[in-house]
């Protein structure tokens, strides 16, 4: 199956190029979110922790109140479990956000992050240094995690991690990784993690407007975003989550509608059809770009009914 859809892929590439349908504000992505959800099932067989094919997968899944196989999210989390005791409870000396995002996808599932095989994910937010060992995303997602279903963890304080990422915000709004400007995709995830707080806390409030106002300004004329060494959908879809996140309706919003296109015309230039996004235009399947363009439909949708993508309070 899996050469059969890279074979529609390329037929589709060669056939119809990635990217030339232009689509209305009206668009219906219902169809393209069940596509797409099938095809990530299909290509993560075996769930476990991983980036790719693993957790992202799993909470888009539950998030979207997918269909899954038989046994699936329990396969998930037998493989998180087994990936814990093999290694002492160390998931990664680096990336501590690999701890938040297990952490996600756990209680997404309805299962306990504070006991998974006898570990803690929480254990390591309480420990600064390791949490922004990586940079901002630590301190992005270890908020996010918290927060998803109001978590408190001895030792790790919200403020802290909100401290942390205001003070590293760029004089024209945003933040980045790393370099002298601001890029889309940190500041993108930053007002993820700032959409609880956003009309409720002054500061953070107005760090958010700021962000907002430097991504319109920044947004491309065909309705995308320019990221590291070029545009490509992944950075556009967490513009999506994030926008849609605190409130702002990228159908309607003149800010995100250029001239040559809105983000959702843009985003669909990178669909391969059968489920299937690229990562840059003229490329091939990519499964991490379709998991994070499903999420990214997902917050649309659940935008409508006032939701957050991050809010596992809400799922069932």
């Amino acid at each position: 199956m899996k050469k059969l859809l890279a074979l529609v892929i390329i037929i589709a590439l060669l056939l119809s190029g990635c990217g030339e349908e232009k689509i209305g504000t009206d668009y219906d992505f219902s169809p393209i979110m069940e596509e797409t959800m099938a095809n990530i099932i299909e290509n993560a067989p075996n769930p476990g922790h991983s980036s790719i094919a693993g957790e992202w997968s799993v909470m888009v899944a539950k998030r979207f109140g997918a269909e899954v196989p038989e046994g699936w999210y329990e396969t998930y989390y037998e493989n998180l479990c087994k990936t814990l005791e093999e290694n002492e409870g160390i998931l990664t000396n680096t990336k501590h956000s690999n701890y938040s995002r297990a952490a996600l996808t756990v209680t997404a599932i309805g299962k306990n992050p504070t006991d998974v095989a006898g570990y803690n994910l929480f254990a390591h937010h309480s420990e600064l240094d390791f949490v922004t060992k990586q940079g901002l995303p630590g301190s992005i997602f270890a908020l996010i995690s918290m927060d998803s279903a109001g978590y408190e963890v001895p030792g790790a304080e919200r403020e802290i991690f909100i401290e942390n990422i205001l003070s590293e915000e760029y004089e024209v709004g945003g933040w980045a990784l790393q370099g002298e400007e601001p890029d889309v995709d940190i500041t993108a995830q930053v007002i993820q993690a700032f959409a609880p707080y956003y009309g409720k806390d002054e500061e953070i409030t107005a760090a958010v407007d700021r962000a907002v106002l430097h991504l319109s300004k920044v947004q491309k004329e065909n309705g995308g975003f320019f990221a590291w060494e070029g545009e490509n959908v992944q950075t556009t879809a967490q513009v999506i989550i994030a926008l849609s996140s605190i409130g702002i309706d990228i159908r309607t919003d003149e800010r995100f509608i250029k001239e040559g296109g809105w983000i959702g015309s843009y985003f669909m230039q990178y669909y391969l059809g059968e489920g299937a996004f690229c990562h840059t235009l003229g490329m091939a399947y990519d499964p991490m770009a379709t998991d994070q363009c499903m999420q990214a439909m997902i917050a649309l949708e659940l935008f409508e009914s006032g939701e957050r993508f991050y809010d596992f309070t809400k799922i069932d």
